[in-house]
């Protein structure tokens, strides 16, 4: 069938020719002067085996210095509105030893915590409103009476303990009466 057609010519097909590998080559010690450079066979042909491989390892291109990791920045807590950073040692060399480290510290970055549901403040009714439905927070009791009388206010808010379901049901029963059958 066509299939076995279509797999037959992909066999016979001849495979593209490999990519030539790179070869390396480096810059003959010996000629210092020259920009050139050969392969480890072109250095055996010129000096031989043994002083080929000599001067193919002489050759070998130096090691790249190992970046050093930069050292690590933070922003200073006490310099908010500013986006720079600065290194342990800069805080130290700013705010002294002892407070520099306690510094240092809290410019850590926060762990971004568990994301979980914020939870609703507690909310209130104003007593002094017996009319009113709404609920306010503490902190709205504090802003709208002061700090004392707000702490007062919210105590005297406190709600009256939820009666359990089942004293629910038995004066929904009282109030409506008797159930119909």
């Amino acid at each position: 069938g066509p299939k076995k057609a279509a797999k037959a010519w992909a066999q016979a097909a001849p495979s593209a020719p490999a990519a030539p590998a790179a070869v390396e080559k480096r810059r003959d010690p010996n000629d210092a002067g020259s920009k050139k450079k050969y392969t480890k066979a072109e250095f055996i042909a010129e000096y031989g085996q043994k002083k080929g491989e000599k001067a193919w390892k002489q050759a070998a291109p130096a090691e790249a210095p190992k970046k050093e990791e930069a050292p690590e920045k933070r922003r200073d807590p006490n310099e908010p509105e500013s986006k720079k950073k600065y290194t342990k040692e800069e805080f130290i060399t700013e705010y002294g030893k002892k407070k520099g480290e306690k510094v240092w510290a809290e410019a850590a970055p926060k762990e971004a915590a568990p994301v979980a549901k914020a939870e609703k403040p507690e909310k209130r009714r104003d007593p002094n409103e017996p009319e009113s439905k709404k609920k306010y927070t503490k902190e709205e009791f504090i802003t709208e009476y002061g700090k004392k009388k707000g702490e007062k206010v919210w105590k005297q808010a406190a709600p009256a303990e939820e009666p359990k379901k089942e004293e629910k049901k038995a004066k929904k029963v009282e109030e409506e009466g008797p159930a119909k059958r």
